[in-house]
């Protein structure tokens, strides 16, 4: 039986921390598009192994941070070829601010004669509900 809520642990139960939650989404993106520190050619047919390989990577390395600070996730993975075109991205939740958060990864950071774009969403959402005070 699913309990129906939880109770709030000590502060820094809940203290996520963003940076580490990045960068090991950013070493994900690097091992998959970087070989022998080159970064690799775009491949329109290679997309949707990519992207599920870095979400089920990222799912994976998540799961230890949601079981350290009872949270659950999402994630959203999007990769563009770099054309010279923009990119546009937007998100919007109804939640929390005290206790869930949203990481943005983009890959690469700054170069621009990589061949793609990645962008990988996540949103980590708190499993406790506040207890009425009696």
């Amino acid at each position: 039986e699913f309990p129906t809520q939880f109770h709030r642990m000590a502060e820094e139960d809940y203290s996520w921390n963003k940076q580490r939650v990045h960068d090991s989404v950013m070493e994900i993106l690097m091992a998959e598009f970087k070989k022998d520190d080159k970064d690799i050619p775009y491949d329109e047919n290679k997309v949707p192994t990519w992207t599920n390989s870095i979400l089920e990577k990222t799912m994976k390395k998540l799961d230890k941070f949601g079981e350290e600070k009872a949270l659950k996730f999402a994630a959203t993975c999007t990769i563009m070829q770099r054309t010279g075109d923009g990119i546009h991205s937007a998100t919007s939740c109804f939640w929390d601010k005290a206790n869930d958060e949203v990481v943005v990864v983009k890959y690469p950071k700054t170069s621009k004669f990589t061949k793609m774009v990645a962008i990988v969403t996540i949103f980590a959402a708190s499993m406790y509900v506040e207890q009425p005070d009696d």
